[in-house]
């Protein structure tokens, strides 16, 4: 991936909800919690994480969002048409999470940085990530990861 970010617009399966991404994600994990299996209906969510000002042109309106845990740390909304995954936010609204899957060209993505709550794995990933379990272990870890990336993202100006 070049360090040039070109825009995606990004969706549901169905396009009902759409959004332009500008920015290179601060973040990209593999999540196999129980509430990602729920939530994606696979096995686990891999995931972007931007900034609210890396998204523009949210049209979310058919969005139906819901808390899966209270309290309720991240939004994480559904299609109310397809009922896939459209876009998740955290912090208020600060950090928008995007399924990898809601992106037309993934291969332009920056890869996966590891496996969060891979003690609940539905079955074993063969790759050389390296894999977090459970909820302390998982949460240290990608706010370790998101600060190294807007670290990297201020770095690079």
């Amino acid at each position: 991936m070049s360090s040039e970010f070109t825009p995606q617009e990004g969706s549901c399966s169905c396009y009902s909800n759409t959004y332009t991404v500008n920015n290179t994600p601060v973040g990209r994990f593999i999540c196999h919690c129980t509430i990602c299996q729920e939530f994606t209906g696979q096995a686990y969510n891999d995931v972007t994480v931007l900034l609210k000002s890396d998204v523009s042109e949210l049209d979310i309106k058919k969005t139906l969002f819901q808390h899966w845990k209270m309290p309720p740390n991240i939004n994480r909304g559904l299609c109310k048409y397809c009922h896939k995954p459209s876009i998740e936010m955290a912090l208020g609204g600060n950090l928008i999470l995007v399924p990898t899957t809601n992106y037309p060209d993934i291969a332009a993505l920056p890869e996966p940085t590891m496996h969060l709550f891979y003690d609940s794995r539905v079955e074993d990933m063969d790759d050389d990530l390296p894999k977090y379990n459970g909820f302390v272990q998982s949460q240290a870890m990608i706010v370790k990861a998101l600060a190294q990336g807007m670290f990297k993202r201020v770095a690079s100006r």
